[in-house]
């Protein structure tokens, strides 16, 4: 917001809140929380994909945009932004980091493998400025990934919960003829637990009875199983006990007042920390019945009543199951003074409610809006009631705060606002109402501010197929900036406050009554408590640090030089040592780049010592969102459409599908060893090769061999597998190493007994937050022991660099034979393009072909102008039959 508009804000706030006001007080409180926005400016993002579910094997395209948190203005603080797919075991599926292309758009992809395990992931972003914040203002988002396999078999699983004591029944249907089938192999793992084989009892069902630990938060079981050959893997989040839920009470302003009408929400969360819907009745301490209410939105309500003198009230509740529970409300204050606030209309109406307690004292009234101040002004203790004009005010939550002369907060109130004037208008038009296949559409996009003039910005925009394609009901980018992003904690489907273009006005309230605003501390900076970003710099390169030092004293003015290798591209640079050996190298190198140091005295000698910093990223465990157990544990029969879609079109580009198991012919006695270690799982484990195996492949060494085991990829002494850029987990006679891929000439081949992988951490026993997948291997000796000897002077590292760019192919029929081609087109995502630019004459064209079968695509275009005006647009198109022209 600029700063003549914030004058103008002003200027009407004070006119339209009463002509008798005392003077305007000091703007020393003004000048503090401007000082705490120039300290720590903030970055705020949300990250728009093309679709919300995908088949294994497909690829998520995304847009991030990055925004000012206080005015929506795209912003390049940070360089870089790293988006990444969290498994619901909390495991790292992928990792990358985007830069801006010359449009200035933040875009990147992500590719699935077609085996990667079905259930509900994490899509989380976040720039390295960013973790000077809680982890709880990253971006988050579910991507569901579907499995085509559940098209021929179903689970149906019940669960049985009683605190941590689970017992699970389950059977499986074939789809096709719905008969009750058993699978040649069914195992299940609970959070990191140990693999467990099940065995089906007498009438085809299997059971699992377990006890989750206090300790253990992830509720998430992943279920696999072989039938026929083919595997199937899926998660599924085990519901909490359904008579465990707490309800906490949240008096508006923070305190009830004896005598005086109070306003107070609720919120009902279950065991696992979702809502949960309730109903109550409120009773004094003589068992006097009050009134009763019952949750409205997210196991949230409110209801009024005027607490008495010298009285204590309860409340009596039920949830779904009928469990009953009681809660204490909290105690009245006789000594308090609180903010009442509500909206009538166009206003908001404000008040200060005092008990006949309260002190004597001179106070102000505080609005602000993520810290920027709206209004301070002293209270009026004539005046009962201000009325603030909303349309004056801007869209998002507004702080309403009550202060005594000491500058200290008495009570506090978040109200969300609506202002139809922060957001960018805009119109869409086709030459045609309806289209058919493999038909040419261009589409004319037009983008005005809400004074009519026209925008220019970068959008980006979707066309899927509307009635195939999973779509994300829960979350968009004007409940992202608006709401979500601006609370603490995890917000339960955002956009259901925003429903059918409209506000939820109740549901609203209670949410802003019952969670709180935190981006900046306002208490403590109103005691001159400024905060900075003191963990974290804006990272405007790659950087490559570390400390180089000399035998027997330190490598002052050494000589560094880093050598990148990337295929057959290499680079050279060289840099100095600080006084305390340390140096720093500011680059920019693609994904893949392997980086080797090495360290010289100032006088040429190679006898030191160099270690180069390896890169932290923000931990995993607890990063994946809470998922309801009856939102994943159901088959959904409207995913039918879209696995059969898009299998074939898979299938169609990439071949038929080869999730099976390896056929390995082996001795009793090989099998023996290799399965003894409680990593190997004949559903998980790739690659297996015992000794004789090895014998015939002619390898001189492991590296070598390892070249050829499924889902390993190798770049310099960094060995990883095809999920994830972290480094693989090596499990050699039962003992792990995690930095083991700069001794692999250490294991001699013929040494080996056996050998295989695991792709990813999803079956692994324990918890590896550092690494991702393992190579297990087994000697002949059964007792190897390391020599993990490095040349001093010499570091490798493959950091994470950026994603170079790949666009989204969009198939083109201009001629006769283009548009007969019998290759079928069934593309479930028509278009994408994350970087739309608008002219100065806020236009846009963009043009793609249709698919092959009939439809009503939904075009959806997200971002944010040049201005701060914030964009969210949708509109359906019309293919109809499939006959040609």
């Amino acid at each position: 917001m600029k700063k003549t508009g914030l004058f103008l804000i002003l200027i009407m706030l004070v006119h339209s809140i009463s002509a008798q006001e005392p003077a305007i007080v000091s703007d020393s409180v003004e000048l503090l929380l401007r000082q705490q926005l120039i300290a720590f400016p903030q970055e705020k993002l949300y990250v728009q994909t093309d679709k919300s579910g995908y088949l294994s094997g497909e690829r998520i395209w995304f847009r991030a945009h990055m925004v000012d948190a206080l005015t929506h203005r795209p912003v390049f603080i940070s360089r870089y932004i790293y988006v990444e797919l969290i498994n619901p075991l909390d495991d790292l599926v992928k990792r990358v980091k985007i830069r801006p292309d010359s449009t200035g758009a933040y875009s990147g992809y992500i590719d699935l493998e077609d085996d990667l395990v079905q259930g509900a992931y994490t899509l989380r972003a976040y720039t390295q400025f960013m973790r000077n914040m809680d982890e709880d203002f990253f971006f988050r988002k579910f991507i569901q990934v579907l499995d085509p396999f559940s098209l021929q078999i179903e689970p149906l699983l019940t669960f049985d919960v009683e605190k941590n004591d689970i017992r699970i029944s389950l059977h499986f249907i074939d789809r096709q003829n719905s008969d009750t089938i058993q699978p040649e192999v069914v195992t299940c793992k609970i959070g990191y637990g140990a693999l467990k084989t099940l065995r089906p009892k007498e009438n085809g069902f299997y059971r699992l009875d377990a006890r989750l630990s206090e300790k253990e938060k992830n509720r998430t079981m992943l279920l696999s199983l072989i039938h026929k050959g083919r595997k199937y893997n899926r998660y599924y989040t085990i519901p909490s006990d359904p008579a465990e839920y707490d309800v906490m009470f949240f008096p508006e302003g923070g305190y009830l007042i004896p005598g005086v009408s109070s306003q107070v929400a609720f919120k009902a969360l279950n065991a696992d920390g979702l809502s949960t819907p309730v109903s109550g009745t409120l009773y004094d301490s003589s068992s006097n019945e009050i009134l009763s209410f019952e949750s409205i939105h997210q196991g949230m309500g409110l209801f009024h009543f005027v607490p008495s003198g010298n009285e204590s009230y309860y409340v009596i509740c039920h949830n779904q199951s009928g469990t009953a529970k009681r809660f204490d409300l909290p105690s009245s204050k006789t000594e308090a003074s609180i903010i009442s606030a509500r909206t009538a209309g166009d206003w908001i109406k404000i008040s200060c409610l005092k008990g006949i307690e309260s002190q004597q004292d001179s106070l102000s009234l505080l609005i602000h809006y993520k810290g920027q101040v709206l209004l301070h002004r002293m209270w009026n203790p004539e005046v009962e009631m201000y009325n603030i004009a909303a349309g004056e005010l801007p869209s998002g939550i507004i702080h309403i705060l009550l202060l005594n002369s000491r500058q200290e907060v008495l009570s506090e109130r978040l109200l969300f606002n609506l202002n139809e004037n922060e957001f960018a208008l805009m119109q869409a038009t086709t030459p045609e109402s309806t289209y058919k296949r493999r038909e040419h559409i261009s589409i004319r996009l037009k983008m005005n501010d809400p004074d009519l003039t026209p925008s220019t910005g970068n959008i980006a925009v979707s066309v899927t197929d509307k009635e195939n394609v999973v779509r994300d009901s829960t979350i968009n980018l004007i409940s992202t900036m608006l709401l979500s992003s601006e609370l603490k904690g995890h917000i339960e489907s955002p956009v259901s406050y925003f429903a059918d273009g409209k506000v939820n006005k109740y549901a609203l309230d209670a949410l802003m009554l019952t969670q709180g605003w935190n981006r900046y501390d306002i208490p403590g900076v109103l005691q001159g408590k400024i905060r900075t970003p003191d963990a974290f710099t804006p990272e405007l390169s790659q950087r490559v640090t570390g400390k180089a030092s000399g035998l027997f004293r330190s490598l002052k003015e050494g000589q560094i030089s880093l050598l990148a290798k990337l295929d057959t591209l290499v680079s050279t640079i060289t840099t100095q040592a600080d006084e305390k050996g340390r140096f720093t190298f500011n680059v920019e190198y693609p994904e893949g780049t392997t980086i080797l140091v090495q360290s010289r005295s100032k006088k040429g000698g190679k006898l030191n010592v160099i270690n180069i910093d390896q890169e932290v990223f923000p931990p995993l465990q607890g990063a994946g969102i809470t998922n309801r157990s009856e939102a994943i544990n159901q088959f959904s029969s409207t995913q039918d459409s879209y696995l059969k879609i898009a299998d074939e079109d898979y299938t169609q580009k990439n071949g038929i599908r080869t999730i099976l198991l390896d056929e390995v012919t082996i001795t009793a006695q090989s099998l023996e060893k290799y399965k003894e270690s409680t990593f190997y799982s004949p559903i998980s484990a790739v690659g297996l090769k015992t000794a004789k195996d090895i014998e015939k492949m002619v390898v001189s060494d492991l590296r070598s061999m390892l070249y050829h085991q499924p889902g390993i990829i190798i770049r310099g002494d960094e060995v990883t597998t095809t999920r994830s850029d972290l480094p693989v987990l090596f499990v050699i006679d039962n003992v792990n190493y995690e930095d083991f891929s700069s001794y692999l000439d250490n294991i001699e081949v013929n040494s080996i007994e056996s050998i295989f992988v695991l792709r990813d951490n999803t079956t692994m026993p324990g918890y590896y937050p550092n690494t991702s997948g393992a190579i297990v291997i087994t000697t002949k000796s059964g007792n190897y022991k390391t020599d993990t000897h490095r040349p001093p002077s010499i570091d490798e590292i493959v950091p994470l660099g950026y994603q170079q760019a790949a666009e989204f192919y969009s198939p083109k029929y201009e001629t006769p034979e283009q548009i007969e081609s019998s290759l079928p087109d069934l593309r479930t995502t028509i278009y994408w393009k994350p970087n739309v630019l608008f002219s100065e004459k806020g236009e846009a064209v963009i043009n793609f072909y249709t698919a092959d079968y009939p439809a009503v695509y939904l075009l959806t275009a997200e971002g944010v102008n040049n201005n701060g005006k914030l964009i969210r647009f949708t509109k359906e198109i019309t293919v109809e039959g499939s006959n040609s022209r």
